[in-house]
């Protein structure tokens, strides 16, 4: 029994160094001095950009209307609208949906979904 486990340990060694051998034949070798250095990054100065916050829009009362808030429109949601299309419709650009977001946080709870009927502030672009 002590023989046929040593061959067996034989036998799975052979196995092991060949397939390393083999291993080490398929790989190219590659010369360091073929490989090129990338060209030296330019040097550029540090620019730090500082974002300034939105104006805050102030909180609407009983007498006003929120199209007389900050020179913003008012605009009740329709079905179908998104913040994308409504930014498309004000701004000519829907990437802007932000503003109007950012314009009606306490109104708006998740950007993908707004409540049919909901008043939203749209700031001046």
């Amino acid at each position: 029994m002590r023989a046929l486990t040593w061959m067996a340990v034989a036998v799975m060694a052979l196995v092991v160094v060949g397939c390393a051998q083999k291993k080490q034949e398929e790989l190219p070798q590659i010369d360091p001095a073929m490989i090129e250095a990338p060209p030296p990054a330019e040097a550029k100065p540090a620019v730090v950009e500082v974002e300034t916050p939105p104006p805050a829009v102030p909180a609407v009362t009983k007498d006003q209307t929120p199209a007389t808030v900050a020179g913003g429109q008012s605009y009740t949601v329709q079905k179908g609208d998104t913040l994308y299309s409504l930014a498309k419709r004000f701004y000519g650009d829907g990437k802007l949906w932000t503003k109007i977001a950012d314009a009606n946080r306490s109104k708006v709870r998740d950007v993908s979904t707004i409540s049919v009927g909901t008043v939203l502030v749209i700031p001046p672009k």
